[in-house]
């Protein structure tokens, strides 16, 4: 006979579906087994969280864009992302700050490359650009150089600068770079570009005026074999004015397809998931949280990917999709949406 279910006892895993939280930390978790990362570095480490445990409550933060507080008063109320990770409750606010201080600089870009190993291109479509992201949260009036001459009176204009070199093909990061700004591009377009091309060949790369140098297009072409699709910055300029033998290839070739939106495109949805402001204070903290929010918005979106692959195919399963062409479209239409 059927045992029937006592009184706070759930569904089980299989009855019940996995959401976009769940599929989160399942890719930061996937992502730190394939990037080869210990979940406990010393021998002697408390085998109570570890660094597991604190890298996905940490990403989760920078997904949500809230506190510590908040991310570990969230992640109590959650039994199943606390039975995923192995733990048996949610740490304390403050054990948490203190882990992620004791993070590796260099975790966050190895986490990052693995998604874009994982994908089957042999080649890929990269570009590079980069953006602006707020230091602080304070408003406006705050972040004014205040003086008795109003005339003198001026806002503070530095930022952090945020340079990505993007796969276009499954708008996934490939390399990044975090500054204080303002500064030039070039100082680490061709650093990440070379970054980028060791984790996965580039067959194009994609950039605005700003990257126009003779020495990134010639990186591009003899070093990495790819096309050079970067924008001229002076096209009125005649040939024969121009020094640079790649710079006057470029002249002389019409680019027909612009791939370069895809790159802005990126910048976009990394700021409207995981916001534009940090919180932190520190420089050394403040570059942690923007390279995790890169790491967390690559894990959301293999999350969804997934989401949809298992809807479809469940979809496919239980209702004729190819029935027609209308239906097929009106199918890709609700996906989108």
């Amino acid at each position: 006979m059927r045992e029937q279910k006592g009184v706070g006892v759930g569904p089980t895993m299989k009855e019940k579906e996995k959401t976009v939280y769940y599929r989160f930390v399942e890719q930061v978790l996937n992502s730190l087994r394939i990037a080869h990362v210990r979940r406990f570095p010393h021998k002697h480490d408390p085998r109570k969280y570890g660094v597991w445990a604190h890298a996905a409550l940490f990403a989760l933060k920078q997904l949500e864009d809230k506190t510590y507080r908040f991310i570990v008063d969230m992640v109590a109320e959650m039994p199943r992302i606390l039975a995923l990770l192995e733990i048996e409750q949610a740490p304390h606010w403050t054990t948490l700050q203190k882990a992620v201080k004791r993070l590796q600089g260099t975790i966050a870009s190895r986490l990052v490359a693995s998604f874009v190993q994982r994908t089957k291109s042999q080649r890929v479509r990269a570009g590079i650009d980069s953006t602006g992201l707020q230091p602080t949260r304070a408003s406006a009036y705050y972040t004014t150089v205040i003086k008795k001459d109003k005339k003198m009176r001026r806002k503070i204009r530095r930022h952090i600068k945020l340079s990505t070199v993007v796969d276009l093909d499954h708008q996934l990061p490939m390399s990044f770079k975090v500054r204080r700004g303002p500064a030039s591009d070039h100082w680490d377009a061709q650093p990440l570009v070379r970054a980028a091309h060791r984790i996965k060949k580039i067959k194009s790369l994609d950039a605005d005026k700003g990257y126009t140098k003779e020495e990134l297009r010639r990186l591009v072409v003899e070093e990495c074999g790819a096309e050079d699709r970067i924008k001229v910055k002076n096209p009125e300029v005649p040939i024969w004015r121009t020094k640079g033998e790649y710079l006057k290839k470029a002249k002389r070739k019409k680019l027909r397809a612009n791939y370069r939106s895809l790159c802005e495109t990126y910048h976009s949805v990394l700021k409207r998931i995981t916001g534009s402001q940090v919180r932190a204070t520190s420089v050394h903290m403040q570059n942690k949280e923007v390279a995790f929010k890169v790491f967390a918005c690559s894990a959301l979106r293999r999350a969804i990917t997934s989401l949809f692959k298992e809807l479809f195919y469940k979809a496919q399963k239980t209702k004729p999709l190819y029935t027609s062409e209308d239906r097929l479209i009106s199918v890709y239409r609700d996906f989108s949406l």
